[in-house]
């Protein structure tokens, strides 16, 4: 259990992909948001856990393919902000994000993430390296962390 709290203060939140089909079928998606949402293929769901509370938002796409940027910081500021938008622009990603946030446990904890379509990675036009490289040359960062977005199978 403290290993788990632990694992989870160094991350923002965890995503996951369902399809139109999955979330048609269950039942904890209320019809009013089935109606609003259902035509999409793909939705993405972000869980960020607190305490006593989890939020879950939910992303429709038309894109299965979903990767998360995990960027450790020393500390938010300005610049750093600055930094991270200038590199998402050059790198072409900032047009296929789908959700971002960032957030500070303590002084020394701070973290930047990303949700985003990942077809110029798996397309072979960028390499998760040169995404790590960018981030990294940019003050105040410390390590980043790309992970592809599982998708429920039944």
């Amino acid at each position: 259990m403290e290993t788990d709290n632990i694992a989870q203060k160094n991350k923002i939140s965890i995503g996951l992909i369902i399809d139109n089909n999955e979330l048609n079928k269950n039942p904890i998606f209320p019809s009013e948001i089935k109606e609003e949402i259902l035509n999409s293929p793909y939705y993405l769901l972000i869980f960020i856990s607190r305490e006593d509370v989890v939020k879950i938002s939910c992303f429709p796409t038309k894109k299965e393919n979903i990767k998360k940027i995990l960027v450790k910081l020393k500390e938010f500021s300005p610049d750093l902000v600055k930094g991270i938008s200038n590199v998402l622009n050059e790198l072409n990603l900032s047009k296929e994000i789908l959700h971002t946030t960032g957030l500070c446990y303590e002084m020394e904890k701070c973290f930047y993430e990303t949700y985003l379509i990942g077809d110029l990675v798996d397309s072979g036009e960028l390499t998760v390296e040169k995404i790590k490289d960018k981030f990294l040359s940019v003050a105040n960062v410390i390590s980043v962390v790309i992970e592809d977005i599982p998708t429920l199978k039944e």
